[in-house]
């Protein structure tokens, strides 16, 4: 993102002239604007917003910190080689690292305060508190924003899969990390299983699509203080299952799911048109909302390393009773608001054939 003399006769010898230049650099702007004491930071908007960090009682401390968190900023945009401020809470540097290869930094203005985070690393905090913002519109105080949506994430996630033999039950951890007040989703691909249950019960039914040779099963409940650590499926002897559990965060707790949508089919193997393809409703998917995609298949059509579905990030890929005539699989893939426009189709990439299908949900945010 970037942001778009004449000469004089005189006696003495002549001067090259300068070309006429349109304006400055987003990242010369910024600069100019830090080495003036000012932090600047565009995290909701394209207009931009003054920020000063929240008053701590010793002031002394306060401008320290300050001090520190502006140079660091200060460094980071002057090797920039892309910046983007398009998100609701954070801001997206890329740049190249000491040793020449790039890297993205993400500064991000959240429930944990000033947060920096390099190429998906562990965030470091900058500050307690988010800081505050004041926009001025032609000189007078404005309203910054009206009621946000918190984006709804993907905190944490567990698998399992039956290994092939003659077992009636397999166990599954409720995911590490994963707090009261989060949505759980349980999907639960099958084959020979004919009836899944799980205990403890609590789990609500929410879809299902059934295939030649494979059934899925989406399950949601939210998490509370009394959820068990585990559940345990029981099936019917020998049956072959792949199955996970998503936890995720800030899901409207009156009613998560603004759309949901499934479909089925039959890969032919070099036949990319065949292959599962995401599902969404255009008319009711947001910037925030979290689009989860499920795809059950049977066999193992789907490499280990990727599911291959474009714009959209893996969250799952296991295979049940792996390598046995029950191999079944299961991928998750997510992405946060509507697809991009793309010149072909995405498509799950499947390297043989197989019966799949898939179940498409969006969620949706809370009020902050």
């Amino acid at each position: 993102m970037t942001h778009t003399l004449a000469s004089v006769a005189t006696s003495m010898p002549h001067r090259p002239t300068r070309q006429p230049r349109s304006g400055y650099t987003l990242i010369e702007m910024i600069a100019a604007m830090t080495g003036a004491s000012l932090l600047m930071v565009t995290l909701a908007s394209t207009v931009i917003l003054s920020t000063s960090l929240v008053e701590p009682t010793d002031e002394d401390g306060r401008r320290t910190r300050d001090r520190m968190i502006l140079d660091r900023i200060n460094h980071d945009l002057r090797y920039a080689t892309r910046i983007d401020a398009t998100g609701s809470y954070d801001v997206s540097i890329e740049r190249a690292d000491l040793a020449n290869q790039p890297e993205t930094l993400v500064y991000e203005a959240y429930l944990n305060g000033l947060t920096r985070s390099v190429s998906g690393g562990e965030n470091t905090q900058l500050d307690p508190v988010s800081p505050t913002v004041e926009l001025q519109v032609d000189g007078y105080t404005a309203p910054t924003t009206g009621q946000q949506t918190l984006r709804p994430r993907i905190r944490a996630v567990s698998t399992a899969v039956t290994g092939g033999g003659s077992s009636s039950s397999l166990t599954i951890d409720v995911p590490d990390g994963a707090r009261p007040g989060d949505l759980l989703l349980l999907a639960v691909v099958s084959r020979n299983a004919f009836f899944v249950s799980a205990s403890p019960s609590g789990w609500q039914d929410l879809d299902y699509r059934f295939n030649t040779g494979i059934l899925m099963e989406l399950y949601g409940q939210w998490m509370t203080a009394s959820t068990p650590d585990a559940y345990t499926l029981n099936f019917f002897w020998g049956g072959d299952l792949a199955v996970a559990i998503l936890a995720i965060e800030h899901a409207n707790s009156s009613w998560p799911f603004g759309w949901a949508g499934a479909s089925a089919g039959t890969s032919i193997a070099g036949i990319t048109s065949t292959y599962p393809r995401p599902l969404e409703n255009t008319a009711t998917i947001g910037e925030r909302t979290l689009n989860l995609q499920f795809i059950a298949s049977t066999g193992a059509p789907t490499p280990p390393t990727s599911l291959g579905i474009a714009s959209f990030t893996d969250c799952v890929n296991r295979v049940g009773s792996q390598g046995t005539t029950g191999e079944c699989s299961l991928g998750v893939a997510s992405r946060t608001g509507p697809m991009p426009s793309l010149t072909t189709t995405p498509h799950v990439l499947h390297q043989q054939s197989a019966s799949w299908v898939t179940i498409a949900v969006e969620v949706e945010g809370e009020d902050e």
